[in-house]
């Protein structure tokens, strides 16, 4: 029998949702005869039972029937009521406690001072999520040990439910602050996801840091990076049957690797002013991959310089000294010197391929190593199954100066938009609108009212649920502004529902910008 209770369902509501929980999907057949066995009664009294309350689970959103034979039906997503946990604060940042929800999680290596454990975590790389509101708690509980979450599934469903019921609450909602002289002041609860002036403000502010950035460096290089889709999005921590915390590990594998090559880059082109612009974007199964821009260098080796005991050239160094594998073509002309710019870029991609790999597997083993997990085997398993070299990459460059941030070469493929409307013609997005794209695509949702398409959801729905900003991006690149000093004054108290102000509160109210 469930465990969570709803004044609204029944007791064979409660053991529909049980019995559904437990398959993706269960013929009415099986429910019936499980059900009239239980109970005790005739499976035909029983079919009729729990074909009313079907219908009723149906009207509420809960269950689906599916267009198979014999009839079949699966849970959508859960109540509300068992979705969400029974306390009713509702301040921003809540507990993070799912435990009593979180029966197949394993517990990690336990120690008596959790603060102790999440230092050592963080300091070795991983990200830890210890402060989350009701809502995302519930929806990160159904990442945990998952690889992807795909549309249509129900973990989906769930993650977009509680996305939306998060929006909703925020909005009849308020946020107190208070005064050194106990007085308060209530304003509107403002988030980039609710806010539409919130999130046109990050754009223009994103903007003009791109612009800057390209007026001032005359070269730059986009680098994309993803990691094999084989890793858990998420990894519950536990401390005495406890969740205490969830560590987004996907999240934590990609930005160690970015830390790592950034680290390779700047001692590699040691001397220049370099600085970075990162989008961080989500496929549609909330898979995370970043773009890179890094501003300053015009490739992403510098075949000027001499490297080792023996002066090499770059190329010649690099896939000497990690033994990256070149075609023979490619490693003939290296030897005779007789290389193409082409040739260049081409063997700087595999030796860059096999430096990320090298990067990966030292990041896998010291998370594996805390983690108790067998990341590393699982990557090279899968490396050998999928023929690779290392992570997939994809490197473009871009000119700026007076040509203000335009792709040089090739762009990416999904920079090109192909139209056809009486004569074929396409049109290339810049670099600009490429790193853009989706806070631009969150921002003309929230100003228009629209629905997010399902198949885009997970673009979207990913930063809420794993905390994560837009993009982030070296401070020098936004114009520089007059010094404001900001004298602390107001203190934040919490978040209400507008209608459930405590009384102490609304006696003493200064100012009221709701």
């Amino acid at each position: 029998m469930s465990s969570f209770s709803n004044p609204s369902l029944s007791q064979v509501d409660l053991w529909i949702i049980s019995r559904l929980k437990k398959e993706i999907a269960v013929p009415l057949t099986i429910m019936s005869l499980e059900y009239a066995e239980e109970k005790k009664i005739n499976q035909k009294s029983a079919r009729k039972i729990l074909e009313k309350r079907l219908k009723a689970l149906i009207e509420q959103g809960i269950v689906e029937k599916l267009k198979t034979y014999p009839v079949t039906y699966r849970l959508k997503r859960l109540p509300i009521n068992s979705l969400l946990p029974s306390s009713k604060n509702l301040r921003l940042n809540g507990s993070f406690d799912l435990s009593l929800n979180n029966h197949n999680s394993q517990t990690l290596e336990k120690s008596a001072n959790p603060k102790q454990k999440f230092q050592e975590l963080r300091k070795a790389g991983l990200r830890i999520i210890t402060l989350a509101n009701k809502y995302r708690q519930k929806a990160l509980l159904t990442t945990q040990y998952k690889t992807s979450i795909y549309p249509g599934t129900r973990e989906h469903e769930d993650i977009a439910f509680l996305y939306q019921e998060n929006i909703k609450e925020w909005n009849k909602s308020v946020m107190v602050f208070e005064s050194d002289e106990e007085e308060f002041m209530l304003t509107r609860v403002s988030t980039r996801f609710n806010d539409k002036k919130r999130v046109f403000m990050k754009v223009v502010k994103d903007s003009k840091a791109l612009e800057s950035a390209f007026k001032k460096y005359k070269n730059a290089i986009m680098i994309t990076l993803t990691v094999p889709h084989i890793f858990p999005l998420t990894v519950p921590l536990k401390e005495n049957g406890k969740v205490i915390g969830i560590i987004p590990l996907q999240d934590s594998i990609i930005t160690q690797l970015k830390a790592l090559m950034m680290a390779w880059i700047r001692k590699n082109w040691k001397g220049r002013d370099i600085k970075t612009f990162t989008a961080y974007e989500y496929h549609g199964d909330y898979v995370l991959h970043i773009h890179i821009l890094v501003f300053g260098i015009p490739y992403l080796i510098d075949w000027k310089r001499k490297y080792g005991s023996k002066k090499e050239d770059a190329l010649s160094y690099y896939s000497k000294s990690y033994n990256i594998p070149l075609p023979p073509s490619l490693r003939e002309r290296l030897k005779t010197g007789e290389l193409s710019v082409k040739d260049k870029e081409t063997i700087s991609k595999y030796i860059f391929t096999g430096l990320l790999d090298r990067w990966l597997i030292r990041v896998l083993t010291r998370f594996g190593s805390l983690l108790k997990m067998n990341l590393l085997d699982a990557y090279l398993d899968y490396k050998v199954k999928e023929r690779l070299q290392g992570p997939i990459n994809h490197i473009f460059r871009i000119k700026g100066g007076s040509k203000n941030g335009k792709w040089k070469g090739r762009p990416p493929k999904d920079a090109i938009i192909q139209y056809s409307s009486g004569a074929a013609y396409r049109k290339v997005i810049s670099p600009k609108q490429y790193v853009l794209k989706y806070v631009l695509k969150m921002a003309y949702s929230i100003a228009q009212g629209l629905p997010i398409e399902k198949e885009e959801q997970g673009k979207v729905y990913g930063y809420w649920l794993f905390g994560k900003r837009f993009n982030s991006y070296s401070p020098s690149l936004l114009p520089k502004k007059d010094k404001v000093v900001r004298v602390p004054y107001w203190h934040f108290v919490g978040v209400f529902p507008e209608l459930d102000i405590p009384d102490f509160i609304v006696d003493n109210i200064l100012l009221d910008f709701t």
